[in-house]
């Protein structure tokens, strides 16, 4: 993959690992198991730190949706979610897509001998608290220090400022956001600044845990067609992101793969 003059440096250890740029954005070539390591690791220093899970769809709209495009390109870290978006990264290290389910899981387990503690921000009315429950269920010692329904709307910096107000009265090492894309993403950069908290937008995550949404079975997990499955459960609501998302993901790869070749021929 061609590695640009702005090739960002990090200094975790942890992201080491290659980088590759996918529709103009800059993705880690990390396996599900780094990407919950890295995270630990920056939540530990109670910095802000901004993290994203790009899929297809979500690289489909950067080209339109300035906010969205800024959003990505200052992150800490963009994790290859998606098969489509994970396979052009497997020359580099990446191993399957990074799903948002199983990063909430494995950073929950392995950060809790870091004493991680976990406030979850996203989801219908009761969905998160549904979540906290499940997750309880099955790693009670896990510390998850808050749950509660955001508004469905942009919040105002009042709001903001409330929000991180409490996500600093109980110490949260990791904030975890479920309203959507690319409305989550919009909120990252805002809520990890105002909380000085490390904050990972899981989107979808929050109903499946919950069990409010079925997972696809493990068969379609990384095959590639788990948008199939998603898309024959909830058609009315998915058909146009996977058509006109998928589609206009390929556009958007091909055109920033011809940006890249040409800066190349200009060094």
């Amino acid at each position: 993959m061609y590695r640009g003059k702005d090739w960002p440096v990090s200094q975790s250890p942890y992201l080491d690992a290659e980088r590759y740029r996918v529709c103009g954005v800059w993705i880690a070539a990390v396996r599900p198991e780094q990407a919950a390591l890295a995270i630990i690791e920056e939540a530990k220093s109670g910095s802000p730190f901004e993290v994203h899970l790009c899929n297809a769809y979500t690289l489909s709209l950067v080209g339109q949706d300035t906010e969205l495009r800024e959003a990505l390109l200052r992150a800490d870290m963009n994790l290859p979610d998606g098969t489509p978006v994970a396979w052009l990264g497997r020359r580099l290290g990446t191993a399957g897509p990074v799903r948002g389910p199983g990063l909430v899981i494995d950073t929950l387990r392995a950060g809790g001998p870091c004493g991680i503690r976990h406030y979850l921000y996203g989801g219908a009315p009761g969905v998160a608290e549904k979540m906290r429950s499940k997750l309880l269920s099955v790693y009670p010692h896990a510390q998850i220090v808050g749950a509660e329904t955001p508004p469905y709307r942009p919040i105002s910096n009042a709001e903001l400022a409330e929000l991180a107000e409490r996500i600093g009265s109980s110490k949260a090492s990791i904030v975890w956001v479920g309203i959507g894309t690319p409305r989550q993403d919009y909120l990252v950069p805002r809520l990890a600044s105002a909380a000085s908290v490390a904050v990972v937008p899981v989107g979808a995550a929050f109903d499946f845990i919950s069990g409010g949404t079925k997972e696809a079975p493990l068969i379609f997990q990384g095959s590639g067609f788990e948008w199939f499955y998603r898309l024959s459960r909830e058609p009315t609501r998915l058909w146009r992101r996977y058509l006109f998302g998928n589609i206009g993901f390929v556009m958007a790869a091909v055109r920033a793969k011809k940006r890249c070749r040409k800066e190349r021929t200009e060094e």
